[in-house]
């Protein structure tokens, strides 16, 4: 079932509006929204599972360029990383399958203590 809405579905306005929906993006859109009309923004497009490529050749025509402006991949070539993000509705997820594995405790440990606090106490457990 598509996430997304044509244009001429939006309303005029918004109270907020967040813009990428990678994880990041819905974190912050799930934290914002009760209570508010919010709008997330996304460039490209939606990709059901049915629209992903099933080939290797398949994947390798889905890089954003000039000639694919909605491709399922956007690659950057930098001077000393490069980066390979996703193009669409889920952001960088779309690259990984939307696979996350839960960080171990011990990773916050040097971290704010009120998210220390919200991991102990298992507030962020939801979120995972």
């Amino acid at each position: 079932m598509p996430l997304s809405r044509p244009l001429s579905q939006l309303q005029a306005s918004y109270d907020v509006i967040v813009v990428g929906s990678g994880y990041g993006g819905a974190v912050m859109a799930a934290r914002l929204a009760p209570g508010r009309r919010l709008a997330v923004l996304e460039r490209g497009r939606e990709w059901l599972p049915a629209d992903f490529p099933g080939t290797l050749a398949d994947a390798l025509g889905q890089f954003r360029s000039p000639l694919v402006p909605f491709g399922l991949f956007d690659y950057r070539l930098g001077g000393t990383i490069d980066v390979l993000a996703g193009s669409g509705l889920g952001g960088t997820s779309l690259v990984n399958a939307n696979v996350v594995v839960p960080a171990d405790r011990d990773v916050f440990d040097a971290w704010p203590a009120a998210i220390r606090q919200d991991v102990a106490s298992g507030a962020l457990d939801a979120w995972e």
